[in-house]
């Protein structure tokens, strides 16, 4: 149906010039969206495994959180859903992290360290922030932001959240809880 109104859009086109325009901008984004279906990150499978440094300095590895639930949360200090999502990730580390909760902040800004960390200050995320890097970003299959990992204490990939809403609060509050409550 779609690609009936596309075809039929494109032969009523008055401009011949634009005809070529829109098949390149066409072929694009299915090469584009051809080359994220490669590098999704998929529920269950292992989360790719980093060492990287915070804000703070402190080098944290992945894979020595194994035995903790981790909650990766992609995001930028210009997204509007990733500042609305950040009292329920504080909320969910405070209620959590004595529990088995890790919660990490893997900021998307490029390269402005001292702007994240005044963010953060002014947000009272207590928790470590990361300038992720673009290969790891990659690893993830990111591609939107806010977009939230939850890892099980095995290191395996339990749920995958792009945006957020009151719905993906919901959910992934009950995501965490169950993950807590489960026996490595």
């Amino acid at each position: 149906m779609v690609v009936n109104r596309l075809l039929k859009f494109y032969d009523n086109m008055k401009q011949p010039l634009l005809k070529p325009l829109l098949v390149l901008c066409l072929c694009l984004a299915l090469a584009l969206s051809l080359l994220q279906c490669g590098k999704q990150v998929k529920e269950s499978g292992s989360a790719p495994d980093f060492t990287l440094k915070t804000l703070e300095g402190q080098e944290i590895t992945l894979a020595s959180l194994k035995g903790k639930v981790v909650l990766l949360d992609f995001w930028a200090t210009w997204c509007a859903p990733c500042r609305e999502a950040i009292p329920h990730l504080v909320d969910l580390y405070k209620n959590y992290r004595d529990k088995g909760l890790e919660v990490i902040g893997m900021s998307m800004d490029k390269g402005e360290a001292e702007a994240v960390r005044r963010f953060a200050k002014s947000m009272d995320i207590p928790y470590p922030i990361i300038l992720a890097p673009e290969e790891v970003t990659r690893s993830y299959g990111v591609s939107a932001l806010p977009t939230t990992f939850l890892v099980d204490k095995e290191g395996k990939v339990q749920a995958k959240m792009v945006g957020f809403n009151s719905k993906i609060a919901k959910q992934m509050a009950e995501k965490v809880r169950e993950l807590i409550s489960e026996k490595p």
